[in-house]
């Protein structure tokens, strides 16, 4: 493990904020996958669903696609399709050479910001072997497709560890935000009701909600502003976290928080799935499919800091009520995690 357990020195929020510099740029994984477009954020089917082939890198939050289908690759297709059979393994001088040749070619990849992405294991769909599914933004899905079942684990563990050492960062973020820039919230009397827009996991709308910190037991409550009837509800909160802006000049005006746990949403928020024409859906979808959180918009930074303090000293949080510091803060080079530290670790016990 690469973290370092924390100090009782607190980093400065500029420390913090370059630590999201390491994270952009830490290569989790990279290879060859297979990918089908099943369903759009609002639930509906996409309307190209075929299975496409593409060469793929996860670095920090983004998974970077580039076409293997591109036209003008067609001088290498004997060497792609040496990657595609696995033939050929990432890190060997083959690999290497045809990598440089797509990425020579196809100028223009495709992205998908995976912050707030779960996966699953699906394992045989149909006549595929080897497939997972990715959900990145209110009720989307996509199928993937890995080149074997070792390599289909090994993507799975990278995006979630991604996901992981994303929200460290965020909470250690937040930590030295808080201790900095807000410190009189750690000792002032603070309110445990706020008047803020969220948008909760698997949906695509901001909902105007009163935010309450309910004790015993202690939960983070959400009514509608319109009917006060409560929408949602987040339980054994495991994060709750300041979003960083990514740029120092946005931070005192920053006020979106993101809050982690066991999340039960109304369905009446949810989107409505629609059927795909002619395509039975092995693999239904569930509201859990899309990870378990609240994106929070408070009125004012100074709202955000406070409620944020105020979960974290309720659900014993970052160390409070002690104090408002991590357990553990990311090494310069490899921030907490190698995929390598979690090879043998359990997709089934993974946070999806």
């Amino acid at each position: 493990m690469s973290a370092i357990p924390a100090t009782a020195a607190v980093a400065s929020v500029a420390t913090a904020a370059s630590s999201f510099d390491v994270f952009r740029q830490k290569l989790y994984i990279r290879g060859v996958l297979g990918k089908k477009n099943d369903r759009a954020p609002d639930g509906r089917p996409y309307s190209m669903r075929k299975w496409t082939r593409w060469y793929v890198e996860l670095r920090g939050p983004v998974l970077v696609f580039w076409n293997l289908l591109d036209t003008q690759l067609a001088a290498y297709l004997e060497d792609i399709t040496a990657i595609v059979d696995g033939r050929v393994r990432p890190g060997s001088a083959e690999f290497e050479r045809t990598v440089g040749h797509i990425k020579n070619i196809v100028l223009k990849p495709s992205f998908i910001n995976i912050t707030d992405a779960a996966c699953a294991i699906v394992g045989k769909l149909k006549k595929r072997d080897s497939v997972w599914t990715l959900h990145s933004s209110g009720a989307n899905r996509f199928y993937m497709q890995a080149v074997d079942d070792r390599a289909m684990n090994e993507w799975v563990r990278a995006i979630r560890l991604s996901c992981f050492e994303a929200a460290k960062l965020y909470e250690y973020y937040t930590s030295a935000l808080v201790n900095e820039r807000y410190s009189s919230t750690l000792v002032s009397q603070r309110p445990t009701e706020y008047h803020v827009h969220v948008r909760f996991s698997g949906t695509n709308d901001w909902v105007p909600c009163t935010m309450a910190v309910s004790p015993n037991p202690t939960q983070i409550l959400f009514r509608s502003e319109e009917t006060q009837a409560q929408v949602a509800a987040i339980k054994s909160a495991r994060y709750a976290y300041s979003i960083y802006p990514d740029s120092l000049d946005k931070i005192d005006s920053a006020m979106i928080a993101k809050f982690e746990g066991d999340c039960d949403v109304d369905a009446s928020l949810q989107p409505k799935l629609e059927a795909a024409d002619g395509d039975r859906d092995l693999a239904p979808l569930n509201p859990r499919d899309h990870g378990s959180y609240a994106l929070v918009i408070f009125q004012s930074p100074t709202d955000m800091a406070l409620a944020l303090v105020e979960v974290a000293s309720q659900l014993r949080l970052c160390n409070m009520p002690t104090k408002f510091v991590p357990d553990f803060v990311p090494d310069r080079l490899n921030l907490y995690l190698s995929l390598s530290d979690i090879a043998d670790k359990s997709i089934e016990i993974m946070e999806p």
